[in-house]
C-alpha cells in the first residue's frame, strides 16, 4: 500500500526540482526514472511513500527521519501518517545552501550533519544551521562574488561532500570531490593523492575497531592509519570489484570547480561499470571490510587473512540483486543489507533474500538504508520510501 508523504501541492514542484537536478546527480544504474508502475501487492511487510524524488541519504534522529533528495530536506514525524517539513535552499530561515542531499548523518550529540552537491557541509544543531565549505565557516553563510577560498587548515576540501564518519576520538572525516577533510572541532586537514590516498573523488568512509580509517575513491581502496601515519591502497588489480569491460576515458571539462555548479574537470555522467569506483563501505563485526562498487558487484576485503585469501568478490550469480552497490548497512541483528539497482539484498549466514517491488518494494532502484530501535527498516529508492519490517534474523 502507499501513503502520499508529501501533500499534492508540494508533489509537483518537488517532481520537478527532481527532473531539473537530474543532471546534477552522480550516475545512476538507472539513468532516467521508470514509468510508474501499477501498485504491487505488499506480501512482505512494506509501506510505501512517494516523494516525488530520489532518496539519496536517510538518518534517524529519536522517532524523526531525516530524507535527502536531489531537491531538498524532508523531516518526517514516523509516529505519524503524513506529518512532516519540507527544507529547501529557497527558503530564507533554514539556512541550506543547496538542494542537492548527498549525504545524512546524525552523531553522538543529536546534531545533523547534512552533506550536499555543491553547497558544502551543513550541521543542524539547537534549530540553527552551519556551513563548513571551502571558504570558511559560519552562520548564516550566502555565495557571492567576494567568496575567496581561505588558508589551509579553515574549511573543508570542497563544496561537494558525500559522506561522513566519526573516529573514535571524536574526530570527523568528510568525503568530498577534491580529497578526505579531517575535521577535529577547531582545525582542518584535507588529505588528496599527494598525502597517500589513491584517488582525490571520495565517496565512502569507514572508521574500524582499531581507528583506522578507511576511503572508498574513484580510483580504489585506501586505508590510513592515523598512529603510524600510514597510507595503503587496493585496486582491482590487487582483487577488488568484477572483472568488467573497461571505463571509458574521462571527458574534459571547461571548469575545475566553482559555486556556480560546474565542477570536477571530469564528466561524471553516464559512466560504464568501474571495479575501482567505490560507493560506499560497511565494516562487520570481525574487522571485515564490505565494499560496494559502481557496476563491480560486492567486494569482502579480510585484511587479517594471507596475501591472496583476503579479496572475495560477489556477484548476482551468487545471489547479489544488482551489481550497482549504492548503500551497505547491517541492522542490530548484523546481516548485511545491500541496496542497488536490483532491489535490497539481504546477507546472513552465507543467504542472499532479495526483495523487489514484486515483493512490495517502492522501486528497485536502492539509495539509502535506516533501521528504526525496533528493527524497521527505512529504504530510500528512486521513486520514494519504504518502510519494511523484515522477518526475524535466523537462529
Amino acid at each position: 500500500m502507499s501513503f502520499p508523504l508529501i501533500r499534492m501541492r508540494n508533489l509537483a514542484a518537488f517532481t520537478l526540482l527532481a527532473i531539473v537536478c537530474a543532471a546534477c546527480d552522480r550516475p545512476q544504474a538507472t539513468p532516467t526514472p521508470p514509468p510508474p508502475a501499477a501498485p504491487a501487492a505488499a506480501p512482505s511487510g512494506f509501506t510505501n511513500f512517494e516523494t516525488g524524488g530520489n532518496v539519496k541519504a536517510l538518518a534517524l534522529d529519536g522517532p524523526h527521519l531525516w530524507m535527502g533528495l536531489p531537491n531538498g530536506l524532508i523531516r518526517y514525524d514516523t509516529r505519524t501518517a503524513d506529518s512532516h517539513e519540507i527544507i529547501t535552499a529557497g527558503q530564507t530561515h533554514s539556512g541550506l545552501m543547496s538542494n542537492g542531499i548527498y549525504m545524512l548523518h546524525v552523531d553522538g550529540r543529536g546534531d545533523t550533519w547534512v552533506g550536499t552537491y555543491g553547497g558544502g557541509l551543513m550541521r543542524f544543531a539547537d534549530q540553527r544551521w552551519t556551513a563548513y565549505t571551502p571558504y570558511g565557516f559560519g552562520s548564516p553563510v550566502t555565495y557571492g562574488a567576494a567568496w575567496q577560498p581561505v588558508a589551509a587548515g579553515a574549511g573543508i576540501g570542497d563544496l561537494w561532500v558525500y559522506d561522513l564518519a566519526v573516529d573514535h576520538n571524536n574526530t570527523y572525516w568528510i568525503a568530498t570531490w577534491k580529497g578526505a577533510t579531517r575535521y577535529d572541532g577547531t582545525t582542518f586537514r584535507t588529505f588528496t593523492e599527494k598525502d597517500g590516498l589513491i584517488d582525490k573523488w571520495v565517496y565512502a568512509i569507514a572508521v574500524d575497531r582499531d581507528n583506522v580509517v578507511w576511503f572508498g575513491t574513484e580510483g580504489g581502496l585506501t586505508r590510513h592509519d592515523p598512529i603510524t601515519r600510514q597510507w595503503t591502497s587496493w585496486t582491482h588489480a590487487d582483487g577488488l570489484g568484477l572483472a568488467v569491460p573497461a571505463p571509458a576515458p574521462p571527458t574534459p571539462s571547461a571548469s575545475d570547480g566553482d559555486a556556480s555548479g560546474h565542477h570536477g574537470g571530469q564528466s561524471k555522467s553516464n559512466m560504464g561499470p568501474n571495479p575501482n569506483y567505490i560507493l560506499d563501505i560497511a565494516i562487520d563485526e570481525n574487522n571485515v571490510k564490505w565494499i560496494g562498487t559502481w557496476g563491480a558487484g560486492l567486494s569482502r576485503f579480510d585484511s587479517s587473512a594471507p596475501t591472496g585469501r583476503q579479496w572475495t568478490t560477489f556477484s548476482k550469480a551468487d545471489g547479489l540483486g544488482g551489481h550497482f552497490i549504492h548503500v551497505l548497512k547491517f541492522d542490530p541483528q548484523g546481516r548485511l543489507w545491500i541496496g542497488s539497482e536490483g532491489g535490497v539484498t539481504i546477507y546472513e549466514n552465507g543467504r542472499w533474500t532479495t526483495y523487489t517491488t514484486a515483493n512490495g518494494l517502492l522501486d528497485n532502484n536502492v539509495f539509502s538504508l535506516v533501521f528504526g530501535e525496533n528493527g524497521t527498516a527505512w529504504i530510500g529508492t528512486w521513486r520514494g520510501l519504504s518502510k519494511f519490517d523484515p522477518p526475524p534474523a535466523a537462529g
